[in-house]
């Protein structure tokens, strides 16, 4: 019996459009059966690097291995690839049921599989009481439905998906990303999953990769991804509300903030000279009384309550704004606040290279 995944591997991949380049030079190896997810802004060429995986795009130049074999040269079994489109691409004169048949009936699966795996397939994505409809008959959000699910009933042993979930009202979008992780744990296919929601990769992927302008900026585990992003942009791209990035000034031992001392390190690889200091809202311990010598005063200039954790607008004497998440709502707009930061929870960018310096508990 063949298996149900296979590798992915893109050699010094290349795409230019009109003589501008879209991805250069890029290499990604996905593991058979590996979650993978490719996030990152609008234009960064995560979706073009898919299209490319599918051989819907020939590169400009290097090759796309799918087992080690070039996928210029293989034959399409349908079962090898399976794509889902962000504009759904379904067949406007065939009802739900039959855009979820045809692929199958083309592949000559035996008709009572088919029919178990679309009902399957219409429960899960809460699409029983369309399968009589034309696509026409339905709205944007169950239209993308119907095209995640044309990609689940094939069962093929790569799964690309490109922004499926984005025209999906929160709820059912919520129920899609659970069941699309249940598929891949119960088919254990290898997906490569397209978005440029930070939230969707980091609760689908076993690895994000973490692309900007044709390039691969990061690729690990989501932990990392947020904990230990390799440079400025990862940093800034994941996490909400944002890391605060402050400029400060190393001087011997101590980190100064506004000519004020904040972080004693030991860290002695570093040189005197500015850096960027990179701060986790969560990670920013804010109280109403000093705590320690080096903390910083601050003022709060407004509040959101999000429920579940209280964002705080702090601003320091020299106007410049600082982002904390609290517990409960303790502070009062005007309020005046200490702020401490600890090496273990703050990161470190080099201002010309952008790259994290790895300071502290960050080897």
């Amino acid at each position: 019996m063949s298996k149900s995944n296979a590798t992915i591997e893109l050699k010094k991949i290349s795409k230019e459009f009109k003589k501008n380049t879209i991805i250069d030079g890029l290499d990604l190896s996905v593991k058979a059966g590996e979650f993978l997810v490719l996030l990152g802004p609008s234009g960064c060429g995560k979706s073009t690097t898919l299209r490319m995986i599918a051989g819907l795009e020939e590169p400009t130049s290097g090759a796309v291995m799918i087992d080690d074999e070039n996928l210029q040269e293989m034959k399409d079994d349908g079962h090898t690839i399976a794509m889902v489109f962000q504009d759904y691409a379904l067949y406007p004169n065939m009802t739900v049921y039959q855009n979820l048949e045809y692929a199958l009936k083309v592949h000559k699966v035996p008709a009572e599989e088919r029919k178990n795996r679309i009902e399957n397939v219409l429960q899960t994505l809460n699409l029983v009481k369309y399968k009589d409809r034309l696509p026409s008959q339905l709205s944007g959000g169950q239209k993308q439905r119907v095209a995640v699910g044309r990609g689940m009933v094939k069962k093929s042993k790569i799964f690309l998906l490109d922004e499926p979930l984005s025209n999906i009202d929160v709820q059912l979008r919520e129920k899609a990303r659970d069941e699309i992780q249940k598929l891949h744990v119960m088919n254990q296919q290898t997906i490569v999953y397209v978005t440029h929601d930070q939230l969707e990769a980091m609760a689908l992927g076993d690895r994000i990769a973490v692309m900007n302008q044709g390039i691969i900026q990061m690729i690990d585990i989501p932990e990392n991804i947020y904990n230990k992003p390799t440079n400025l942009f990862v940093a800034k791209f994941i996490g909400t509300p944002q890391i605060n990035l402050i400029e400060v000034e190393l001087q011997g031992n101590q980190l100064k903030l506004a000519g004020k001392t904040v972080i004693e390190t030991m860290d002695v690889h570093l040189q005197s000279q500015s850096y960027y200091l990179g701060v986790r809202p969560e990670n920013l311990h804010c109280s109403k009384t000093r705590v320690s010598d080096l903390s910083l005063e601050v003022v709060v200039e407004d509040i959101v309550d999000y429920g579940r954790f209280v964002q705080l607008l702090l601003v320091m004497e020299d106007g410049r704004h600082l982002k904390a998440i609290v517990n409960e709502l303790a502070f009062e707009t005007g309020d005046k606040v200490f702020v401490t930061l600890q090496q273990e929870t703050s990161l470190l960018f080099d201002p010309t290279t952008e790259k994290n310096l790895y300071w502290g508990n960050y080897e």
